[in-house]
């Protein structure tokens, strides 16, 4: 166990050193508060300090408060060292964060016993950082295994409803061609009948109106199509995705979140290179980056009449796959940026958001495809949100890419 002992006077740390060395503790030794701070609040503190409660610098309760508020988690003992005792020092001292004290001149003993149950509480406290840390794990685990079984669940119910609307929009299609067909084989005579204004009326609408059938067939098409896209799932398995059409598929699925505000723009390098991917889980995070951007310009309309821009762009970028979704909303306020990624956090109104977005599609990027993501945003002129994926499927040769070019 490491102890830190805090005593500016010689003969008060040669005893300290000599009982506490017997003990076979690592010792840690400074003279005054300062640097007793600076070692606590390190990036590797000892697990039990004793300091001299009168020190140059900053005394010992002073050091404990300091301590207790800037790292209010670091699992450190501290037993505070003084020659007062009038019951209202002894509680100023445990008030400021002391979790012990010693009266001056110590006894042997006594300082060994209360040692010992810092050496126990601080040997507990770290065996329940151990268990903390194992469940904060087992929960991301459960957190993923549960939005998997979802997107699972939800993918298998689009593709059906996506196959039950393909199946009539086939008939339906073929059926009006077949119309259109005979009408204009009926032409000739139809022609002879156009001076009655009914059939003239006739002649001149139903092919229009043929025509238009025919493009909402195919829109229809079209969206089955991208949802059967969205919706396919490869498992754990990393198979060829092609970003660019994943891109389409998103944009086509999540058409409604955006047609009435904004203007779409797509950037997309046609040679683009496919990626090992999970493409459910791509897809996922596209949904989510296109509709809060969709829904940050939403907001922006309600005092805007004009439509925003979200601009989707693809690149190569030294081993990586680059994507920018781009919205023109009014940024990320300065006191949620540090939050944006975090499980349950969320600005939006109640029932527009859970939170579990932009924390789902960080665990997708960086934990599933060893990837990056990241934001700039400016005040009233909107965020670009990035994603960085490894062509390789693994990051490792793009890490150390980007580290030789950070080095260079």
């Amino acid at each position: 166990m490491r102890v830190l002992i805090a005593e500016d006077d010689r003969i008060y740390r040669f005893l300290l050193e000599k009982v506490i060395q017997e003990r076979g503790h690592t010792l840690l030794m400074c003279s005054d508060g300062a640097e007793a701070l600076s070692i606590l609040t390190g990036n590797d503190p000892p697990e039990i300090a004793i300091l001299d409660w009168m020190m140059p610098k900053m005394d010992g309760p002073e050091v404990c408060q300091k301590v207790r508020e800037i790292f209010p988690a670091v699992p450190v003992y501290i037993i505070l060292l003084t020659g007062r005792t009038h019951p209202e020092d002894v509680i100023a001292g445990l008030s400021a964060g002391a979790d012990d004290y010693i009266t001056k001149p110590f006894n042997k003993q006594d300082l060994l016993t209360r040692v010992q149950v810092g050496v126990r509480v601080a040997n507990l406290q770290c065996s329940l950082a151990d268990r903390v840390q194992d469940l904060e794990v087992v929960l991301t685990r459960l957190r993923e295994m549960q939005q998997a079984q979802k997107l699972d669940a939800l993918g298998q119910m689009a593709s059906g409803i996506a196959h039950e609307i393909n199946t009539p929009t086939q008939y339906i299609s073929e059926n009006i061609k077949f119309v259109q067909k005979s009408w204009n084989d009926a032409g000739p005579f139809l022609q002879r009948a156009e001076e009655d204004p009914e059939i003239a009326y006739l002649i001149q609408e139903v092919p229009k109106a043929l025509a238009e059938s025919l493009q909402g067939v195919e829109k229809i098409g079209q969206f089955v199509r991208a949802m059967r896209d969205f919706c396919r799932s490869s498992g754990s398995e990393k198979v060829i995705v092609d970003i660019n059409q994943a891109v389409r598929t998103t944009l086509t699925v999540a058409t409604n979140e955006w047609k009435y505000d904004a203007d779409v723009a797509m950037d997309l390098d046609p040679e683009l290179p496919p990626l090992l991917g999970l493409p459910g889980e791509i897809h996922q995070v596209l949904l989510t980056l296109i509709v809060n951007g969709a829904h940050a310009i939403s907001d922006v309309r309600k005092t805007s009449i004009e439509k925003g821009l979200l601009r989707i762009a693809t690149s190569v970028q030294d081993g990586w796959i680059e994507i920018a979704v781009s919205d023109t909303g009014a940024g990320i306020p300065e006191e949620y940026r540090d939050k944006v990624f975090e499980p349950f956090f969320t600005t939006k109104a109640l029932g527009k958001g859970n939170g579990q977005g932009l924390a789902t599609a960080y665990s997708v990027v960086v934990q599933q495809h060893s990837g990056r993501i990241w934001f700039e945003t400016k005040p009233g002129k909107g965020t670009t949100f990035f994603v960085r994926l490894p062509l390789n499927g693994t990051g490792e040769e793009a890490h150390e890419r980007d580290k030789a070019n950070s080095a260079c």
